[in-house]
């Protein structure tokens, strides 16, 4: 297999607690890349300091906040080479991830992988209540044509983005992954993959607070249903009201009985946090 550059791009805002592990990981992969770009979206926090500690990293700094679907283009558009490479600013790659991801790119020249990610600190009664509902990953097997991938660990060639159009810039927290995968699917020459052997880790730490604004903005801004309205919101609570229910009888079953008060938590907030997204946009 002939050497290929590869760039990489981290889209960053208040990541001071994991950029450091982030850099860290891409530095240390066994497969160099060529180009490590960090584009850091308006972040108050220390995180433009710890990034300017590690060398030969270009620095992108957005004098607003434009969050995820803008910075995602940006960050491609701004790369040199024509594999580009993505991961969250709270997420390790293993050291093999892109030797694995990379041979995936002699079969085709359309192409996007996504890898595994797991949950890295699952002693935190919220993150296992993510590992278990809200899992990045697909499985063990690798497949292609999957439901869609997960933006925290993606590769792809830069005409698959050139085809597309890019990303939504209107999606700024979440659901720019699920668009973009929608986008792909409808180009029958391009081709998604998940790749299982391309392993890394997530570090997000949830509270209570965190975890139900993560879960709201992934329902409500990756649903199919994109503008605000009454019946988006009727929708959507149906959809948690079936979750919710589901979820506790599964869980009293088992005896799991912190996730069940997580569960009424999360659907409490899931419903106060749509209705005011809902009012707050209709105005």
């Amino acid at each position: 297999m002939s050497r290929k550059s590869v760039s990489i791009y981290i889209p960053a805002f208040n990541a001071e607690k994991t950029i450091e592990h982030s850099l860290t990981s891409i530095k240390n992969q066994s497969y160099k890349f060529d180009e490590i770009l960090v584009i850091n979206d308006n972040s108050k926090d220390f995180t433009l300091d710890i990034v300017k500690e590690f060398k030969n990293v270009n620095i992108i700094n957005n004098i607003e906040n434009r969050g995820l679907g803008y910075n995602r283009n940006l960050g491609i558009k701004n790369s040199s080479h024509e594999i580009i490479a993505s991961i969250d600013a709270d997420v390790v790659l293993e050291k093999n991830w892109l030797e694995v991801m990379i041979k995936n790119f002699d079969q085709s020249k359309n192409l996007i992988c996504g890898g595994k990610m797991i949950e890295e600190l699952i002693e935190n009664k919220f993150n296992a209540w993510r590992a278990k509902y809200y899992s990045q990953n697909w499985g063990d097997k690798s497949f292609e044509n999957p439901p869609f991938l997960f933006g925290c660990n993606t590769i792809q060639h830069k005409s698959v983005w050139d085809t597309v159009k890019g990303y939504d810039e209107s999606l700024q927290t979440n659901g720019e992954d699920i668009d973009y995968s929608n986008k792909i699917k409808n180009q029958k020459h391009l081709i998604i993959k998940y790749c299982s052997d391309a392993l890394s880790k997530h570090l997000q730490n949830d509270d209570l607070d965190s975890l139900s604004h993560r879960v709201w903005r992934y329902h409500s801004f990756g649903y199919k249903i994109k503008k605000p309205s009454i019946y988006k919101t009727i929708k959507l609570t149906l959809k948690q009201t079936k979750f919710f229910f589901q979820r506790s009888f599964q869980n009293l079953l088992k005896l799991e009985f912190n996730f069940i008060s997580i569960n009424f938590a999360v659907f409490k907030k899931f419903i106060v946090l749509e209705y005011s997204y809902y009012k707050k946009q209709k105005k």
